[in-house]
């Protein structure tokens, strides 16, 4: 399992201040000495920024596949829950929060089967099938987050490769060349937060649900502007 992104972010949020300092000790040190001499090209500077440029494609292909098969998911998701037997089935999964996990499907107790049982029959749906449907969104959607962690470090890795691009230009006095890298890597925070707001809820599912089954942290953002864009 991926490390979780708040970690990732802790660690870069560590160097990216680092960046900032130096940064801005540099510029503290023109405002008191004039412009700092502009020396000659890093070394590796621009083999490092072209290679940052190639991960940062690299990771707008991974988001915008991301994106589209979040959209895929949502479709089969709003399909189930149009049923209008969806509404009774979830409010059964909200009351045995067991039944949300697929590895624990054997350990249904006479009771909960009792209940699924008076469901199917005034749903005139069997319960396994449903549960079956059910439980194929919830692995698909379990799969999808993985990818939707993964992506998310990605983009966190390119931020950092273009910070040490910044902070070899800034060391070289490059600071016009700095700041619009820097501007790069701030335009990229907006996908990342885009990324982090998207939650499974407590049915493991995305998207909005009843309002006791709403997302455990954030809201679902639709996919209308990736860092693709």
């Amino acid at each position: 399992m991926p490390d979780r992104p708040g970690n990732t972010v802790g660690r870069f949020f560590v160097y990216f201040i680092g960046s900032i300092l130096l940064i801005a000790s540099i510029a503290g040190c023109a405002g008191m000495q004039g412009r700092p001499p502009v020396g000659p090209p890093p070394p590796g500077a621009q083999a490092r920024l072209t290679k940052a440029d190639k991960s940062l494609e690299a990771v707008k292909r991974q988001e915008a596949a991301f994106f589209a098969e979040l959209d895929s998911a949502d479709a089969k998701i709003d399909k189930l829950r149009s049923k209008p037997y969806w509404s009774g089935f979830e409010r059964i999964l909200i009351k045995y929060p067991s039944l949300t996990d697929p590895g624990k499907q054997a350990q249904i107790t006479p009771e909960v089967r009792a209940r699924l049982s008076r469901w199917s029959r005034e749903a005139k749906v069997p319960w396994q099938a449903m549960m079956r449907d059910y439980y194929q969104l919830v692995d698909r959607c379990a799969i999808l987050d993985m990818k939707r962690v993964a992506v998310r470090q990605m983009l966190i890795s390119v931020q950092a490769a273009y910070m040490a691009v910044v902070m070899m230009e800034a060391g070289a006095g490059h600071m016009k060349k700095a700041n619009k890298i820097f501007a790069l890597v701030n335009s990229l925070d907006k996908p990342g937060a885009k990324l982090d707001s998207i939650r499974l809820n407590r049915l493991g599912l995305y998207g909005g649900a009843a309002d006791d089954a709403a997302p455990l942290g954030g809201t679902k953002q639709k996919s209308s502007n990736p860092a693709a864009n």
